[in-house]
């Protein structure tokens, strides 16, 4: 009963993954961990910013004494430097630029692997299908040498270059399978539920729309995501000078309020006291409670006085305090001003410019590798499609049909001149399919400099490329 509800399981899932085409290729890079990092970071980095309207800020206390009868709060704050929010309005933004700009070159590294996997297997495929037609053309140059070893003209030394070449064509048609199977594997990493591979050539542009589109050469501009990232550098490192400079410019140290407390039970004052103080009806006389004050005591023990006859002495006695002090009196405000006659500014002004002409030297010498590059791969690609063209003519010619009556007439009945002018056709073709890798490596190059893979939307880079 397993097998049977197993069976239609199988068979959708073997029908929901299906052959691997450039478009699954293609959009298999927006699953990427790698494009899923950059994304959140460049999110990250865009996302509004909050304004910031002081350097720092802290809640200051004081105790004034360990008797804990006085309390001093204060909430201090450092306001920005002069300068420092334009800085930092800048360097938010260079960042801003830079970090999208390094999402499109993220986003163009990946989908230039994806590109360059699947160029190579439909080029390695090709190869393969030239190398087995060349093993079979080889194979009958082998049959033909065996059933002219008996006569006069067999040459021994043609039939060992034969076998050697059918070893070396094995050998290639083994390294074929292999580079095919290892292609497979690693776009299984990033199409892992697909059922085979259909991946054409008709998705690839041709020759002669890569030459008409190269034809007027690729200028470098700012669009270009290596250039914008350059730019978004150098944006940031002269904001960052400038933030560095703005620092110097505090001249407002930090600006406090506070409020000083005072509690009345707690709060006690030494006071000069005389006999007539604390005797009869002084404020600080007997206590009806409790006999003689704690202060008669006090003043006895000080001054040996009991009464206030005769008594010119005083004493420093311990006695409570109040806090008498309006309302607006127990608050304070703190300031602190910098004196800048004495700095020089001069310093912060040369490193200021200083670092702008670093930031600009840097920048342009990125533009310039950058152009440097893309005029070389230009170059490179526009002189490889010319060679191509000479090989391809000479393939068209030798198996068009008029040429090869010809050389028949002309070869006479000798089948191994008929071999070797197909087989040298064949090689001209490989030769032409091996120059088409080499181009398409190389405008892909291009490409991923020009910021092409990086545009969003597009279904084929390839063919809309530097339109």
């Amino acid at each position: 009963m397993k097998r049977f509800v197993a069976l239609p399981i199988m068979l959708s899932a073997a029908l929901y993954a299906g052959p691997l085409t450039w478009d699954r290729l293609v959009q298999s890079a927006q699953t990427d961990p790698r494009f899923e990092a950059a994304q959140k970071r460049s999110e990250a980095t865009s996302s509004p910013r909050n304004t910031k309207l002081w350097d720092k800020m802290e809640l200051r206390y004081q105790l004034d004494g360990f008797s804990f009868a006085k309390h001093d709060f204060e909430l201090r704050m450092s306001p920005k430097t002069f300068g420092e929010g334009s800085a930092d309005r800048e360097r938010y933004e260079a960042n801003k630029a830079y970090e999208r700009a390094r999402f499109g070159v993220e986003r163009s590294l990946l989908l230039y692997d994806r590109y360059e996997r699947g160029v190579r297997y439909v080029m390695r495929k090709k190869i393969n299908e030239i190398n087995k037609q060349l093993l079979q053309v080889n194979a009958d140059r082998i049959e033909v040498l065996h059933l002219k070893s008996g006569s006069a003209s067999f040459n021994p030394e043609d039939l060992m270059a034969a076998l050697e070449k059918g070893a070396t064509l094995k050998a290639d048609l083994l390294s074929d399978s292999t580079a095919l199977r290892d292609a497979e594997l690693k776009m299984k990493i990033w199409v892992p539920d697909f059922d085979g591979v259909d991946l054409d050539s008709s998705f690839l542009p041709t020759m002669d729309e890569l030459a008409q589109n190269l034809s007027n050469g690729v200028e470098v501009n700012e669009n270009f995501p290596l250039v914008a990232m350059a730019r978004g550098k150098r944006d940031a490192e002269v904001a960052q000078a400038k933030q560095d400079v703005s620092k110097g410019r505090d001249y407002i140290s930090h600006i406090g309020i506070g409020y000083s407390l005072q509690i009345e039970s707690r709060m006690e004052k030494y006071k000069t006291l005389y006999a007539d103080d604390v005797y009869g009806t002084g404020f600080y006389g007997p206590n009806k409670n409790d006999g003689d004050s704690t202060y008669i005591k006090e003043f006895k023990k000080k001054t040996g006085c009991t009464s206030v006859a005769g008594c010119n002495a005083s004493a420093d006695l311990l006695v409570p305090d109040k806090d008498n002090r309006k309302t607006a009196d127990k608050f304070f405000v703190n300031l602190a001003f910098r004196l800048p006659f004495f700095d020089s500014g001069k310093d912060g002004d040369l490193k200021l410019q200083v670092a702008k002409l670093d930031a600009e030297g840097d920048y342009l010498a990125d533009v310039r590798d950058i152009n440097q590059k893309v005029a070389r791969l230009t170059e490179e690609v526009l002189a490889m499609i010319g060679q191509w063209k000479v090989q391809k003519e000479y393939v068209q010619q030798v198996n068009a049909s008029g040429f090869m009556e010809q050389f028949a007439i002309n070869a006479g009945s000798d089948p191994l001149l008929l071999l070797r002018a197909k087989e040298s056709s064949l090689e001209s073709d490989m030769k032409a399919v091996k120059l088409e890798y080499d181009i398409f490596v190389r405008y892909l190059e291009l490409l991923n400099y020009a910021g092409i893979l990086a545009r969003e939307g597009s279904v084929n880079h390839l063919r809309e490329a530097l339109k």
